[in-house]
């Protein structure tokens, strides 16, 4: 018995020294519950009014914001996008990297934020005309900088080739939204936009979920629930209205 308590002494007496705990702590606390906050998008009329105040906004942005609302690219996969990524003859882009940005690392390239994010899209021919003539447009600007150029193969660059400050495109899309008396939007909000068009018009959830590159379909389930419910009480309301129809006729 003396062995055992001289035995216990000195694994609590180590475990003061190295600061060792035998449970957590944690375990005995209830966590706070997190609230959900409804993703923030534009309706299908207020992206119309987007598209529209685009067309005298600079030649690059406008690609950008175009492209945001088509395919629901995150800001980083989108400044990360290069011209090979894009497949011209089937229509198809490839997302395979996020344009990143550190304080002390500056701009980076990075994995892209889960495996499922690494994705295909099918780009709609609106699209691919924008890239198509922003191609044209880069080429003009590497004529103009010369051996200044730094080709960096990226769809979005800086004055000289460089890749694009992720926070540049932010900054200039937050005036954007302001100065044309938009909702008080983000880029990110244009993820969002693209999700909710998506299901509204019937798409499901699990062709969605695979379109913006969720880790799972549950991750979609609950960011989108709102939109998710809305598309069901529609299809609901027009069935009902098909059916009274025919009950009409019969």
């Amino acid at each position: 018995m003396q062995h055992y308590h001289r035995l216990i002494s000195s694994i609590l007496s180590t475990a003061v020294k190295w600061q060792v705990i035998f449970s957590n702590p944690c375990e005995r606390v209830d966590p706070p519950k997190i609230e959900k906050k409804e993703a923030h998008y534009l309706d299908e009329t207020q992206a119309a009014r987007l598209l529209e105040a685009l067309e005298h906004a600079p030649e690059q942005y406008r690609v950008m914001v175009a492209l945001l609302l088509f395919t629901g690219l995150r800001r980083g996969e989108l400044c990360g996008l290069e011209w090979d990524d894009i497949d011209w003859d089937e229509g198809l882009l490839s997302v395979r990297r996020s344009s990143l940005y550190l304080p002390q690392q500056g701009i980076f390239t990075d994995e892209t934020k889960t495996a499922t994010s690494q994705r295909v899209i099918k780009l709609p021919d609106d699209a691919l005309t924008l890239l198509r003539q922003h191609r044209t447009e880069q080429a003009k600007r590497k004529l103009l900088v010369g051996d200044q150029w730094q080709d960096s193969r990226r769809l979005f660059t800086t004055w000289n080739g460089s890749p694009i400050h992720p926070d540049t495109f932010s900054k200039w899309f937050s005036g954007f939204v302001k100065a044309h008396d938009l909702p008080p939007v983000t880029a990110h909000s244009l993820r969002h936009t693209n999700a909710t068009l998506l299901i509204a018009a019937g798409v499901n959830v699990k062709t969605v979920s695979a379109h913006l590159g969720h880790a799972t379909i549950a991750t979609t389930g609950n960011i989108y629930a709102h939109a998710i419910k809305s598309a069901e009480a529609a299809a609901a309301e027009a069935l009902q209205s098909v059916l009274t129809r025919s009950k009409k006729r019969a």
